[in-house]
């Protein structure tokens, strides 16, 4: 799969996808999965429905009409697709807060065992790395022991939402207060994307021509298989860098947009799923240095 910039609007882009989401809000997601569920049935392609989030879902103001979760179980793929090209990938890493656990599952219920013809090229893909990623017996046991309590799940989970969603409105709310932009809407997850343009200058993703080629060069050879053209320059990368070096002088750490192939310099996916008590320290000292760095440049540039 190549990337494409959400500029040139392709349908598959994941912007695109979300703009579409968007759209149907009013409608079930369900008509989302089906229509991707035709398209992959029209070309004979696998549809992996990645639901990593299943549960991590909450409900603030700027999302209450977000399109709720809906499983590729849940779907009836009568007259849609191929049963056997549709898979689910879950694990224990978002919802059960134990990445740590490295523990994930494949759910592929129309192959079962997997031991089809139909997907024996699947079976053999999977069996070629499964040996050296299966979990310890521990892991399976907590799991297991986690999933058959009910009780728990219900509380769990309920509770995982309302944290959720009390976190990012402490988070939203500081960035309003502050000037900082993100893309609203979320209601699943555990980070936004938070928009340092402002504070990094007006040009961070303005390309000048004469860097344009060099622009072009560098990103063909970082990722020759993708050939992604970045809106970016020379000037906005390095601007990217200081910036995050004083955070993590600040002892703020974000990850850079660039570690998510962000398309322009200045964005920064931001974790908001911590306790409170942390949350109030990170954004205290995120503080000090948003004014440190206008101070330093002499206000937004």
């Amino acid at each position: 799969m190549l990337p494409v910039s959400a500029e040139g609007k392709d349908p598959m882009s994941e912007e695109m996808v979300g703009q579409y989401e968007k759209e149907l809000q009013k409608q079930e997601r369900q008509d989302v999965l089906k229509a991707y569920m035709r398209l992959c049935q029209k070309h004979r392609l696998h549809i992996i429905s990645d639901e990593v989030y299943a549960m991590s879902i909450y409900k603030t103001a700027s999302n209450a009409s977000a399109v709720p979760f809906t499983s590729a179980l849940a779907i009836d793929t009568t007259n849609l697709i191929d049963p056997n090209l549709v898979h689910i990938l879950y694990g224990m890493s978002k919802d059960f807060s134990s990445n740590g656990l490295r523990s994930g599952v494949l759910l592929s219920q129309h192959n079962a065992p997997l031991l089809s013809q139909h997907n024996a090229p699947l079976l053999s893909s999977l069996k070629s790395i499964a040996l050296f990623s299966w979990p310890v017996s521990t892991t399976e046991n907590y799991w297991t022991t986690l999933l058959n309590d009910r009780p728990f799940l219900n509380y769990y989970f309920a509770e995982n939402s309302t944290r959720l969603a009390a976190s990012y409105a402490r988070m939203t709310s500081w960035f309003t207060a502050h000037g900082i932009k993100w893309v609203e809407g979320s209601n699943a997850g555990f980070f936004l994307w938070a928009d340092f343009r402002g504070v990094l200058g007006p040009d961070i993703g303005v390309v000048d021509e004469e860097e344009e080629e060099m622009v072009e060069a560098v990103a063909v050879n970082e990722m020759p298989a993708q050939g992604q053209v970045y809106k970016t320059s020379k000037r906005a990368k390095e601007r990217d860098e200081w910036f995050f070096g004083k955070l993590m002088e600040a002892k703020v750490f974000i990850a850079t947009g660039d570690a998510f192939f962000a398309e322009e310099h200045g964005w920064y996916p931001v974790t908001f799923s911590v306790p409170e008590s942390i949350l109030k320290v990170w954004l205290e000292r995120l503080g000090r240095v948003l004014e440190e760095v206008k101070k330093e440049s002499g206000g937004a540039r």
